[in-house]
């Protein structure tokens, strides 16, 4: 019998690849093997359909879309998903108008293990 992890499959959107991948590595260290990346919520669309992530990982400085919009689209179409914005952490004002639209999380870049942990962590328990 194979053990499910509820927060899996986990989709990270960011258009910077260095924060994609460290993301991507600090959550393989914490034990998650369904991670998936994309640059931006254009190309996310077909992985959104294909996955149906529990965990979405937004970067709300995305250029193709602004952060309200890609919160709303997210939340509407994956109403059952997590979204954690990520953000520079001075664009905390910014995440603030931001999560009204049905972000779950915060977490300030540049990541670190604690902080991703912690974040799962709380998602796990809700």
């Amino acid at each position: 019998m194979e053990f499910v992890r509820p927060l899996e499959p986990i989709l990270i959107i960011d258009n910077d690849q260095s924060m994609r991948s460290s993301l991507a590595a600090i959550l393989t260290e914490l034990g998650y093997d369904q991670i998936t990346g994309s640059a931006d919520i254009n190309d996310a669309k077909p992985l959104l359909a294909q996955l149906d992530p529990k965990v979405i990982f937004v970067d709300i400085a995305l250029p193709d879309c602004d952060g309200c919009d890609i919160i709303s689209y997210l939340s509407d179409l994956h109403p059952h998903s997590k979204i954690i914005l990520c953000a520079d952490h001075n664009s905390y004002e910014n995440v603030e108008h931001n999560w009204e639209f049905g972000a779950e999380e915060y977490i300030s870049k540049p990541f670190n293990a604690n902080k991703v942990d912690m974040v799962m962590k709380r998602l796990e328990l809700n």
